[in-house]
């Protein structure tokens, strides 16, 4: 794909950044990235600037960022004040509690599993004692509403 004058093709830092058209696109739409420049014929054109953004939004993503937790560091891009920085400690530690919280939940998924895996192991009847508990407690909230 050609480089245009003065600028990148959509199409071309989609390929540079790793991500869709249609990525680039939503994040226009969500304000992450601003409105491109159009050539006459409606071309989106894209700077350097615009690049380095995306590739700052996919790694601020990488580690788990949400994309509101982004927009709010893109608004202070240079931080310049302790203040500033704080903040951004606040997002983060609120992510860090997030992901904690979603650890939990799915360390209590994995035990429920790994308890009816072992029940199926050692069922010895015809009908699984886990598929007759998920069918006996379906049963009863229909009867409970």
């Amino acid at each position: 794909m050609a480089r245009m004058k003065d600028g990148l093709k959509i199409g071309e830092l989609a390929a540079r950044c790793g991500v869709s058209r249609d990525t680039i696109r939503f994040y226009e739409r969500e304000g992450l990235l601003p409105r491109p420049r159009r050539t006459p014929s409606q071309y989106r054109v894209y700077s350097s600037e615009d690049e380095g953004r995306l590739f700052f939004i996919r790694q601020a993503q990488a580690i788990g960022l949400r994309l509101d937790d982004i927009e709010e560091l893109l608004r202070h891009r240079e931080l310049r004040t302790p203040g500033e920085c704080r903040r951004v400690a606040i997002r983060l530690r609120a992510r860090i509690e997030a992901v904690d919280r979603k650890l939990a939940e799915l360390e209590t998924f994995r035990r429920r599993l790994a308890e009816s895996l072992a029940r199926c192991e050692r069922a010895d009847s015809q009908a699984c004692p886990v598929v007759l508990d998920l069918w006996m407690a379906g049963a009863k909230s229909r009867r409970e509403s």
